[in-house]
């Protein structure tokens, strides 16, 4: 037995040498590991100049200055870009080139007549894996493009509630104080027709209503504090700030009207530029190709290759090497009717979604119109009150008008003044929600072979 051991011997080092070369070839294509430790003293920023992109002046940011750095600190919208990256590389796995498969054995020489070591060897290549490539890369492209999409849609909503929030706790700051003057107006009024009714000099017929009017100020201005309070929380949030750090806001540019054209050709673009639409289109596109490769699928699965062999007496064998399956019992009907029915599915709630939108836009202009409308109307109407305060002051100074007068008129003026405040809030938060829902300011994202 002593020549089929050297046989062995010979035959089985260059093997082994192969074997080596191969592994040293891949090695450097291997992704390496390296231990990623957690950092349990993270914290956020203790100051607006401690965030990335912060302006150099310490003057009140604006609304433009507040979204700029909500872009670039906002902790979500950074895990996002991970996420975005981490969706990327799932996609693009499903579209590479199918790798080719080697088989192969020994047999060794127990018994019997040889003088050599028997082996086989195939090599193989996956046929349908090419036939639905094309398919596998428009689906992972389509992919890549609706999380693309989806995040822009994650950041636009953020960057608009960010916008909302800073309106909230600038003409919140003064909605408090305006209900803060009202309240300690209505408590001195109170304290008087108090003493008054003390006195015998006026029945609780009439205190009563003064003193409900002073409870319901106090109680409002408490509410109005506490929200204030909490939106700022959130602004912080947003931006990346604990929860205590200064916060200086400057003030609002006023209301611009709705500009109706501007309004009207962002809504006949709108599935162009609105990434939640758009995300909606790329996974239309996606699931198209995975239609496409399901139909594909149903050819029985084919590889083709060469194979090899040497048998003990060292007789070797080769040729072409085919493997088919035969599509007895699984056609591939099931997979690629499953598939076409998601697609129809996807194709519907497009449609849906398109025309959700177009309605919810034009709802919402014409309930801006409104509100603009209601705005200019309070706005005239506290000026004018106001006016008539400043006449009153000066007619009380003289000795014209007594103080319950003036009072009433001063009442009357910050009420005036809180109506105001309240529809300025409402035109702001519409006003958010429609340049949100228009997209206006995201550019296209869609070529025309996205839009089915």
């Amino acid at each position: 037995m002593c020549p089929p051991e050297r046989s062995l011997h010979m035959h089985g080092f260059p093997l082994r040498l192969l074997i080596l070369a191969l592994a040293l070839c891949l090695l450097p294509a291997c992704a390496r590991y390296s231990r990623l430790p957690l950092d349990a003293n993270a914290r956020y920023a203790a100051s607006v100049a401690a965030l990335e992109g912060a302006p150099t002046s310490q003057a009140p940011l604006g609304e433009a200055e507040v979204s700029q750095l909500i872009l670039q600190n906002n902790p979500s919208l950074k895990l996002a870009a991970l996420r975005r990256a981490e969706a990327r590389s799932q996609a693009e796995s499903g579209a590479l080139l199918p790798n080719p498969s080697f088989s192969g054995s020994l047999g060794y020489l127990l018994s019997g007549d040889g003088n050599a070591t028997a082996w086989t060897a195939a090599l193989t290549e996956p046929v349908n894996a090419w036939i639905i490539l094309r398919a596998r890369r428009d689906e992972a492209k389509a992919a890549t493009a609706e999380v693309d999409a989806s995040l822009a849609w994650e950041a636009w909503q953020t960057l608009a509630r960010g916008r909302q929030l800073v309106a909230d706790v600038v003409l919140g700051d003064q909605l408090l104080d305006a209900q803060s003057q009202l309240a300690s107006t209505l408590q001195r009024q109170w304290t008087t027709v108090a003493a008054a009714q003390g006195r015998g000099d006026l029945d609780a017929t009439t205190t009563a209503p003064i003193a409900q009017a002073a409870s319901e100020a106090a109680q409002a201005a408490a509410e109005t504090e506490r929200g204030v309070a909490a939106q700022r929380r959130e602004l912080r949030a947003l931006m990346g700030l604990s929860f205590d750090a200064p916060l200086p806001l400057a003030p609002l540019a006023p209301v611009v009207p709705l500009d109706d054209h501007a309004a009207t050709a962002a809504l006949q673009t709108l599935p162009r530029h609105r990434p939640d639409l758009v995300a909606l289109a790329m996974g239309y596109d996606a699931q198209d190709a995975r239609f496409r490769a399901a139909v594909l699928s149903q050819f029985p699965a084919l590889s083709v290759g060469y194979a090899a062999s040497q048998d003990n007496s060292r007789v070797k064998n080769g040729g072409p090497a085919v493997t088919i399956d035969l599509p007895i019992f699984d056609q591939g009907r099931v997979q690629a009717d499953a598939e076409g029915v998601t697609r129809q599915r996807l194709h519907e709630e497009y449609s849906q979604r398109v025309a959700d939108a177009h309605d919810e836009v034009r709802a919402l202009m014409a309930a801006q119109h409104v509100a603009e409308r209601q705005l200019a109307q309070a706005t005239q109407a506290s000026t004018l009150t106001a006016d008539r305060t400043d006449g009153a002051a000066a007619a009380l100074d003289r000795g014209d008008l007594d103080r319950q007068a003036y009072t009433d008129l001063s009442v009357a003026s910050l009420s005036r003044r809180v109506a105001v405040l309240r529809t300025e809030l409402a035109v702001r938060e519409q006003r958010i929600g429609l340049d949100t829902l228009l997209g206006i300011g995201m550019p296209d994202i869609a070529s025309d072979k996205d839009i089915r």
